[in-house]
């Protein structure tokens, strides 16, 4: 019996131990992947013209998510943003943390389950942009960074 218990007790902690854990939390990943600033880029030449915008250095996730759904109506100015994002994308996927949008009902809640062990899935990094409605501009948003980290990873699994 003796034997069983320490049997079942060692294999508990084999189980523990060997997982690996996700080393952001979620108050992290919004705050160190989503809001990372990369004030190294240069400024976007299509909001020149538009003092508003020229204020904001367009340098994370965040701010392009927000400033796309602000400029929804002018589609050059949108499409300018929507570059900066995959460039932000790109250089994420270069540090190690490759994002991943999710939205729709519950969605920070798969996220947050999803990264608990990041080695699962070519070490993605989920993030919950909207729980249940969303625009078009956000859709947009979405699939923008999702294609690009999907790209990312593809030429990396054919460069092996």
């Amino acid at each position: 019996m003796k034997k069983t218990i320490t049997i079942l007790f060692l294999l508990f902690i084999n189980q523990i131990f060997s997982q690996t854990e996700n080393k952001y939390s979620k108050e992290e990943i919004y705050s160190e992947i989503y809001g990372k600033c990369f004030k190294n880029l240069p400024p976007i030449k299509e909001i020149e013209n538009m003092p508003t915008l020229q204020k904001m250095p367009f340098c994370s996730l965040v701010e392009c998510l927000v400033l796309t759904e602000y400029v929804r109506n002018e589609k050059d100015i949108q499409e300018a943003i929507l570059k900066r994002t995959v460039e932000i994308t790109a250089l994420l996927y270069n540090e190690g943390t490759p994002v991943y949008l999710t939205n729709g009902m519950d969605s920070s809640y798969k996220a947050d389950e999803d990264n608990q062990d990041v080695t699962d899935d070519n070490n993605l990094i989920y993030i919950s942009i909207a729980e249940c409605t969303s625009s078009e501009s956000l859709q947009k948003f979405k699939k923008t960074v999702n294609q690009e980290t999907s790209r990312l990873i593809s030429n990396k699994q054919k460069q092996k």
